[in-house]
């Protein structure tokens, strides 16, 4: 996620794997394409700057960003503002009360459009009062002509971010009814999706062929109920968001005669409580054996209907989440052939081994579970004890054994092959093929004392051995370990403690 144009990210040099980079948080959601000026909402003080960019260049904050990770031969993702307002300047903090809101609306923004209806400029007016999003797709576009269809490095258009808590977050857009917290300026299921048909048409038109991610909740209350609680839809009531989301997209794309919605999109931040209410992603809370522990586990609530964590989610559900096969069942029954996406994601503790064990099973669970696009949001903290090589270096290292073990282009392939253990709690294991015809193997250990893997091979011709990369404590990235031998289809392997091997299998 937000990776700069100079390839850093919060401090760190990030893997140049990675395959995709999304453009997006809070400030997306009021960024002027024409002058590059954004607000940060309530991240600090509700300032119109340009945090973004120092240009006023059209498109200039994204076009940086988007030419770099093309460069790199990665996908990008544009988030399309839909709030209705973009920043007008860069002249600082703002207040967020009722009663100033139309003046601050009148003289610190302008209006956001999704259709111009008249012809497009690379240099639009910036001097009038309003912007026009399908206009800053069709900039793309030229800028960058065949993205929309590239079949590495394309973009694609987030319909806004975090669009459920606009109420919080962008209070100087959104304020509370009279000042009210009580009365939000919460929104419909109906109005919400009338204006993502509305954006999305934009984009489709203005850019053929581009896939459009939506609705890019914040959390699992925004899939139940767009953060609506305790407040039913006024026509809908209780039932569940994405379900009524979903059926409103495919009727709204049934009767333009095309697909408006490509990938169905959230925001998963794991909200397991541990001593007394800490979550697992929060770096600076003490790092106890619980704390350790569950965080190792947090992966299974992704899949596994076995598994039940300790969360608001879990107990609203009254079992396990098994996020994915749960999104699978709605886009079944709702909007068939929709992809699914987690565009921000943190299990915590990056830095250290247990975050990079968890971050190794988390790519291996996307991947498994045939999500379409994931991206990893950088919410380490790099004053927290314990992380000697910085608040990213583990999550990094997972990285790279999936994408570059070797150091030469290995990777995990692209071909998905069934692979199951008999101890989910303290292992995974996760299976492929190359393009070449290779078998890449990932296993893990989650437990804090090595294991001996015994694995049966089967339907992958007769391997003798595997070459071995391993990440333990103290070495985040891939190293070279002792090789294995093959018997019978038969392998035996100790894992280390707490650690990801990548097996490469030979003949």
């Amino acid at each position: 996620n937000f990776i700069d144009d100079n390839g850093s990210w919060s401090n760190a040099t990030f893997p140049a794997e990675m395959t995709f980079n999304r453009m997006g948080g809070n400030r997306l959601s009021a960024y002027n394409w024409e002058n590059n000026f954004s607000n940060a909402g309530n991240d600090y003080i509700y300032s119109n700057d340009g945090f973004l960019s120092g240009s006023t260049t059209p498109g200039e904050a994204v076009r940086a960003r988007a030419q770099a990770s093309f460069n790199r031969g990665q996908a990008f993702m544009a988030t399309i503002p839909m709030l209705g307002f973009v920043s007008a300047d860069g002249n600082g903090t703002m207040g967020v009360s009722d009663a100033d809101r139309a003046n601050r609306l009148a003289t610190r923004f302008k209006v956001s459009k999704a259709v111009k209806g008249s012809a497009f400029t690379l240099t639009p007016n910036t001097s009038d009062a309003v912007v026009y999003q399908d206009e800053f797709v069709n900039w793309f576009n030229t800028t960058f002509p065949g993205r929309a269809t590239n079949p590495t490095a394309p973009v694609f258009f987030s319909l806004d971010n975090e669009t459920d808590i606009w109420t919080s977050t962008h209070q100087e857009i959104q304020s509370n009814y009279n000042d009210n917290s009580a009365t939000p300026r919460i929104q419909t299921y109906t109005g919400f999706t009338d204006t993502s048909v509305v954006y999305a048409k934009a984009v489709k038109s203005a850019m053929p062929g581009a896939l459009v991610f939506g609705p890019a909740v914040a959390g699992f209350t925004g899939v139940v109920n767009l953060q609506r609680y305790p407040t039913p839809d006024p026509v809908y009531g209780t039932q569940i968001f994405f379900d009524v989301y979903l059926d409103r997209m495919a009727a709204a794309s049934a009767a333009d005669g095309r697909r408006l919605l490509d990938v169905l999109d959230l925001h998963f931040y794991d909200e397991q409580e541990v001593d007394g209410g800490n979550r697992i992603n929060n770096d600076d809370r003490p790092q106890t054996a619980a704390m350790i522990a569950a965080r190792l586990q947090a992966p299974r609530s992704l899949w596994d209907p076995n598994f039940t964590e300790n969360s608001y989610i879990a107990r609203y559900l009254g079992g396990p989440i098994r996020l994915i096969p749960r999104l699978r069942d709605e886009i079944a029954a709702h909007y068939p052939g929709t992809k699914i996406a987690i565009t921000e994601y943190s299990y915590g503790r990056l830095g250290d081994i247990s975050g990079g064990v968890t971050q190794a099973d988390v790519l291996g669970v996307f991947g498994r579970e045939g999500l379409f696009a994931a991206a990893l949001w950088p919410i380490g903290s790099a004053s927290a004890s314990g992380q000697p090589l910085g608040p990213y270096a583990y999550g990094m290292g997972a990285f790279r054994m999936f994408r570059n073990y070797d150091g030469a282009g290995g990777a995990f392939g692209d071909t998905g092959l069934s692979a199951t253990t008999s101890d989910v709690p303290n292992s995974s294991v996760y299976a492929s093929r190359t393009a070449s015809g290779k078998t890449v193997l990932i296993v893990i250990n989650k437990a804090s004392t090595s294991k001996v893997l015994r694995i049966t091979l089967s339907g992958v011709g007769s391997p003798t051995g595997a070459q071995v990369w391993r990440m333990v404590d103290g070495t985040p990235n891939p190293t070279r370990s002792t090789d294995v031998t093959i018997s019978g289809g038969v392998m035996t392997y100790t894992m280390p403690a707490l650690s990801v091997s990548t097996l490469a299998l030979t003949p």
